[in-house]
């Protein structure tokens, strides 16, 4: 009886218990204390299904299953977001300081140039001032101040400079450096003459030097890559570092050349020379060819004395099929052991692939006899600016399997692979296939708003199209198949070792700060070059027909300069299949049912794409 009554007892404490205990409430983003420049902020999470939900006293939308996503408007400065979940009387609460940074405009009066405003920022030296173009040897001179007044800089104490106002309270000018200048971390200063009849003025943090390494780029420098003899005038040689991970088509996203104003360039390979004409900061400014400037990080690149000398190309030739890699035409071009920057690029919807080259002495030659193979249609070479030649393949076909261009002893060889022979009756069995799983360990992913994120949403879709393919005859090969962390190099060169015919990446998308979130939701397929949009159709038709409540999205997105879609040796995706920032989407993307439904679509996609390669008349010809 006792035992009974203490029975009793114990459920109807933990039956009243469970009445009163208060709702959950989850914030998914933004982290505490996070800071923003935009007026809004995405406010995401989950409470106890049921639940209301007010934020700092606002209601606040909330789904039945307690899934909110909210277009938060943010005041200037601090915001401090109380968020309050209500049910059965009982409340629960959390609450997250996100900042919005707004940098006021300064008064006309008292006359000012606002802190750390002025520009260059950067050191700036310019050893080789005679073989710059003039747009090479310009600098920007900036700042901010207070609006309507008369703008002028100097430079090592010079003649004053007038400055140009646009938009309110930005002063700016450019000064093209004379060739024979002779600076020696010369300053530049700016000078504001304002409405109330004051004058200020300010130091630009970045100095001029021309000529001269000086001491700060000695102590930027890795001991020991600097030679004594590099002091003087005239361009260097700066050769690029060995990569950690090296491969074919693989490439190391900190390894890279950009334009002036910060693009993407190329990729340079370990061993690739170029000539420096001078510094920015923590870059080096390398001379591509006449007029032709790009920047390097200093770190990737060893200096050694004296210019790149200009490297002789000898003609093309094919590789006998004999000597050439299996399932490969592979042209050659002798360089003589010289290894200059290039690019490769694939256009006319990878009917072409053009081979662009750097600071060559003279263009390669075709040889007297045409270079015959049943992949090609024509091979051409041409100088479209001095410095820069390319050489043009253009194909029999759209090239589907992939290409690279790699250094190979003396000479640079391109490489394309030819089409797989398929089964008509099962096209998938025996092809290559690499899945990969995005994010996971300490890279997690986009937030989620049930607290699950986005590296646990995509492996569990991967680990099963995984299945469905290998049950139609594919050999699949996962980047991951736990909660660990892997790099987004080492994930696109187990695609390459192993040959295979596709790279999959598989995430979730999420929208950046500053973005409403309001009706963004559905697919999207980001590929880098041409032959991996047929792929990338597939896999989009796929999740779009077979998940319409998704959304359409925003489809296709080619040309994208992402790790997992720039390896060329295969025609490689990255598959963002729904968006974390969409409560429709989230229901789905958790729930077994759905995560079954985007596994079927992603291996349905992959296996239309290869049903097409073997239909009479293909799509992708």
């Amino acid at each position: 009886m006792l035992r009974r009554r203490l029975t009793h007892a114990l459920l109807a404490g933990l039956l009243l218990g469970g009445a009163q205990a208060a709702p959950r409430v989850f914030v998914a983003y933004p982290p505490d204390g996070h800071r923003v420049a935009h007026d809004h902020v995405i406010l995401e999470g989950s409470v106890t299904p049921g639940a209301g939900l007010t934020v700092s006293g606002q209601r606040a939308e909330v789904q039945p299953d307690g899934l909110y996503t909210l277009w938060w408007p943010l005041e200037p400065g601090l915001n401090t977001l109380t968020l309050v979940a209500t049910q059965g009387g009982q409340s629960g609460r959390a609450v997250v300081r996100v900042t919005r940074t707004v940098p006021s405009p300064l008064p006309a009066a008292p006359t000012a140039i606002r802190a750390g405003s002025v520009q260059p920022r950067a050191h700036l030296e310019f050893w080789d001032l005679e073989g710059d173009s003039p747009a090479e040897r310009t600098l920007r001179v900036a700042f901010e101040g207070s609006p309507g007044g008369r703008a002028t800089f100097r430079v090592a104490g010079g003649p004053p400079q007038p400055m140009s106002e646009g938009p309110s309270g930005t002063y700016s000018a450019g000064w093209t450096v004379p060739t024979q200048a002779r600076l020696n971390e010369a300053a530049i200063v700016v000078a504001l003459s304002g409405r109330d009849g004051q004058s200020v003025q300010a130091t630009a943090p970045g100095r001029l030097s021309t000529t001269h390494l000086s001491s700060g780029v000695l102590s930027l420098l890795s001991p020991g890559r600097l030679n004594p003899g590099l002091l003087g005038s005239g361009p260097r040689t700066a050769t690029q570092n060995p990569a950690t991970v090296r491969g074919l088509g693989v490439n190391e996203a900190r390894f890279v050349l950009t334009t002036l104003g910060g693009a993407p360039l190329l990729y340079p390979r370990e061993g690739t020379t170029f000539s420096a004409a001078g510094r920015q900061g923590d870059d080096l400014r390398v001379r591509l060819a006449p007029g032709l400037s790009a920047l390097v990080t200093a770190q990737q690149v060893t200096l050694g004395p004296g210019p790149v000398p200009p490297v002789l190309a000898g003609p093309l030739s094919l590789d006998a099929p004999e000597t050439a890699a299996a399932g490969e035409l592979r042209l050659r071009m002798a360089l003589g052991g010289a290894r200059p920057p290039f690019t490769l690029t694939q256009t006319q919807g990878g009917r072409r692939l053009e081979l662009t080259l750097y600071g060559l002495g003279n263009a390669p030659t075709l040889p007297a006899a045409p270079l015959t193979d049943a992949l090609l249609a024509g091979v051409k070479v041409d100088t479209p600016s001095p410095g820069v030649s390319r050489v043009t393949l253009d194909l029999a076909s759209r090239q589907a399997w992939g290409f690279h261009a790699a250094y190979e002893g003396p000479d640079l060889v391109l490489s394309v692979r030819r089409p797989p022979t398929l089964d008509p009756a099962q096209p998938l069995a025996g092809r290559v296939i690499v899945l990969d799983p995005g994010h996971g360990g300490s890279n997690s992913g986009g937030a989620g708003l049930l607290g699950i994120r986005e590296k646990g949403l995509t492996l569990p879709v991967a680990l099963r199209a995984a299945a469905l393919l290998r049950e139609r005859g594919a050999a699949v090969t996962l980047t991951r198949e736990r909660d660990e962390d892997v790099g987004l190099t080492e994930r696109a060169l187990i695609a390459e070792t192993l040959g295979a015919d596709l790279l999959v990446s598989l995430h979730h998308n999420a929208l950046p700060d500053g973005k409403d979130p309001r009706g963004v939701r559905g697919p999207e397929v980001y590929f880098t070059h041409p032959q991996a949009e047929a792929l990338a159709a597939s896999l989009l038709g796929r999740l779009r027909t077979g998940l319409p409540e998704l959304g359409v999205g925003a489809g296709l997105k080619p040309g994208a300069d992402l790790a997992l879609t720039r390896p060329s040796t295969q025609p490689s995706v990255l598959v963002e299949m729904a968006y974390l920032t969409d409560a429709g989407n989230v229901r789905l993307m958790h729930s077994p049912a759905g995560q079954e439904r985007l596994a079927q679509a992603i291996a349905d996609g992959i296996s239309d794409f290869y049903a097409a390669q073997v239909a009479p008349v293909s799509r992708f010809q």
